[in-house]
């Protein structure tokens, strides 16, 4: 490909302080094109596919862009690494040569990154998991000069068709100066949880403002694409992980959270969780009447069911493994009404057609159809005001998407509602000098780990429902604990970084086989817990890891999708360990699986030993019965500081084991009832 072709900097974004130097940049360059340089094609390796390196799509040009979005402190970091690897000692130490990285050949540099990815020093793992996932992330899913990334033919992807798109289901209002607003009640986040509460009080008259921080994409702006989609969707951009990059986290960060980004399964929170739920903070009525009135109510809006829960090539490999196993599989209710076949399976980077339920299109259009709402976009809550210990509104900044200037937004109100997500809902609690020793703490996040199997048949994971089977057969192993097995929708990014990196060759060979792989998740109840906080430069700090337990209920559940695939008749299934686990499945002897299972089952898979997700985050403002170890209580009231709500997952008082949206609608609307009658 000619320099026509590489993907031009943002210079807006990596100017000044945040850019690299020279060095550095030449650096990231010889790292990118080591990971994933040109290759002579051998036997049936595709010619165009193998001989296209990083270097001629701009992969590292588009990697400066996305560091360049980090926090000072990360971008700091990263610029650090990028300066180790041209140390001569540093490389000397890693592969016996005095040289710097850039100096290395192509062979020494593989050999260099190798030994990082398995190196006994846990620094070193982290910072090629970084470098690997971004650039492999970046290769597959950017456009070079907005044309298609010239793998997906190659690979067997087709990228949505950017079908017709219905009119937007809201109106909001931009900040484009500083502004004082009144209101009855101002929530923040409009995601599962915020937008209950905002329709619950506006359908009674009360005067609602929200904020979102994120910006205000809505069905003719989502482009379905995959690197735009996530940067401008997600949370971070979709680059949050815990602070050793152990865990990814993916969580939406736009007008409808989450419920916009979510692959649609709508399950209840089990009766076995509701009295564990109970028992465990003290607030019965998660076992009542009135809890069960509240899943009614937010199932029934958002048409929870099964009647489209069409089984697509990727879920039916899930079903058919269980079968021939004889484990347990349903069919899973989503949050579907009309759905357009053509476009499902893109709708996890925002719906065009209108037919997922997302809080958009439901709560949030309930909640301007038939009240006093109005939603301000890319408006950021820096603190919530209090004055002798009662709310008295909000003070945040907003940012006008056409200058990008900032503006002060002082929303004065005597009701608040915390909503803006268990990442970012205790950090606005500590800015705005409340000391609960609760806050941040307790933090669950269903730790998950994919397991991919290539079939002979083509699969195309990124076609149709995105979820509609599960297995509960190991849910409950551990007394309401155990582990989930459900099918993953796959794009050539997101698979690209999950992918073990084996060498340059071995990773492109698997990348061949895009278009007939399948991806299954484990997905782990924990009991452990990490925590959320501030750091030194203001930026989010999350630090999680596994426990023992949860590790066991991982290393089993990756073993247990290994025998789904093969069950299912995949010729290979390849785990995410670094250290190599590939299954030769097709015609493989039960005891040579069984015996690819117990190594799989002793092999580390945290601390970047593999790579972990969480889709999943709860409980950092928990609800209970004391403010000594939770946030606020059975109502959602924050204890200590009248007229302050929490209305999303942290308010969870353990984690649910089922995927939380429509639990986390239940407790908003549970918490609206409240707010109603405080008023």
């Amino acid at each position: 490909m000619t320099d026509t072709g590489k993907v031009a900097i943002d210079r807006d974004t990596v100017d000044g302080e945040t850019a690299l130097g020279p060095l550095e940049r030449r650096t990231l360059e010889s790292v990118c094109d080591a990971i994933l340089p040109a290759l002579v094609a051998v036997g049936l390796e595709d010619p165009a596919l193998f001989g296209t390196s990083a270097r001629d799509v701009g992969t590292a040009a588009e990697l400066e862009n996305s560091i360049g979005s980090l926090p000072p402190a990360q971008h700091a970091e990263f610029r650090l690494l990028l300066r180790a690897l041209e140390q001569p000692i540093v490389i000397g130490l890693l592969a016996g040569r005095l040289k710097g990285f850039s100096k290395l050949s192509l062979d020494g540099r593989e050999r260099v990154l190798l030994r990082m990815a398995t190196s006994p020093v846990p620094q070193l793992r982290a910072a090629f998991q970084g470098l690997k996932r971004l650039s492999t992330f970046l290769y597959y899913s950017a456009r070079p000069g907005g044309r298609h990334n010239p793998a997906w033919s190659r690979i067997g992807y087709r990228p949505s068709p950017e079908s017709p798109a219905t009119a937007a289901a809201l109106t909001v209002t931009p900040i484009s100066r500083d502004v004082q607003l009144s209101c009855d009640v101002c929530i923040i986040g409009s995601g599962a949880g915020g937008s209950v509460i905002a329709a619950e009080l506006a359908a009674v008259g009360q005067r609602v403002i929200v904020l979102e921080a994120g910006g205000g994409e809505q069905a003719p702006d989502y482009t379905q694409r995959e690197l735009e989609s996530i940067r401008g969707l997600f949370l971070d951009n979709g680059l949050g992980a815990t602070a050793d990059l152990g865990l990814s986290i993916l969580a939406g960060g736009t007008l409808g959270g989450g419920t916009v980004v979510n692959w649609q399964t709508s399950l209840r929170l089990p009766d076995i969780v509701r009295e564990e739920w109970s028992s465990a903070s003290g607030c019965a009525h998660f076992a009542g009447d009135a809890f069960t009135r509240s899943l009614d109510a937010v199932c029934a809006r958002i048409g929870a069911g099964t009647g489209e829960s069409t089984v697509n090539a990727n879920n039916d490999v899930l079903r058919r493994g269980c079968e021939q196993l004889g484990w347990h599989h349903s069919s899973i209710p989503r949050n579907s009404r009309g759905c357009d076949a053509g476009q499902c399976g893109y709708c996890i980077f925002g719906c065009r057609h209108g037919g997922k339920q997302s809080a958009a299109v439901t709560f949030l259009r309930d909640a301007q159809s038939h009240g006093n709402t109005v939603i301000h976009v890319r408006c950021h809550a820096d603190r919530v005001r209090i004055s002798a210990g009662q709310v008295t509104g909000v003070d945040a900044t907003g940012t006008d998407p056409a200058t990008r200037l900032a503006y002060r937004v002082t929303v004065n109100a005597p009701r608040v509602v915390v909503a803006a997500g268990s990442m970012r809902s205790p950090l606005v609690l500590l800015r705005s000098g409340i000391s609960l020793p609760a806050i941040g703490r307790n933090l669950h996040v269903h730790p998950a780990s994919p397991i991919a199997g290539i079939y002979p048949e083509p699969i195309e994971p990124f076609i149709g429902p995105p979820q509609t089977i599960l297995s509960d057969q190991f849910a409950a192993i551990d007394g309401a604990y155990g582990f989930k097995l459900e099918a993953a929708p796959v794009h050539p990014g997101l698979l690209a970084l999950a992918l073990p990196w084996q060498g340059a060759r071995d990773h492109r060979r698997r990348m061949q086989r895009f278009g007939h792989t399948a991806a299954l998740i484990a997905f782990v109840r924990d009991r452990s817990t990490g925590e959320v906080s501030i750091g030194r430069n203001g930026q989010t700090v999350t630090r999680y890891q596994p426990g023992t337990r949860e590790l066991a209920h991982l290393r089993r559940g990756i073993a247990a999708a290994t025998r789904v695939h093969a069950a299912a008749g995949a010729d290979t299934v390849v785990t995410l360990h670094q250290r190599d686990h590939t299954l030769r499945a097709a015609g493989a002897s039960a005891r040579a699986i069984d015996e690819f299972c117990e190594r799989v089952m002793r092999d580390a898979v945290d601390r970047n030993w593999s790579p972990l997700f969480s889709a999943h985050q709860m409980g950092t403002c928990r609800m209970g019965r004391s403010a000594q170890d939770a946030v606020c209580d059975e109502r959602g009231a924050v204890f200590g500081v009248r007229g302050l709500f929490i209305g999303d997952a942290s308010a969870f008082p353990l984690s649910s084991g089922v995927n939380p949206m429509v639990t986390i609608m239940a407790m908003a609307h549970h918490t609206a009832q409240a707010i109603k009658d405080h008023a």
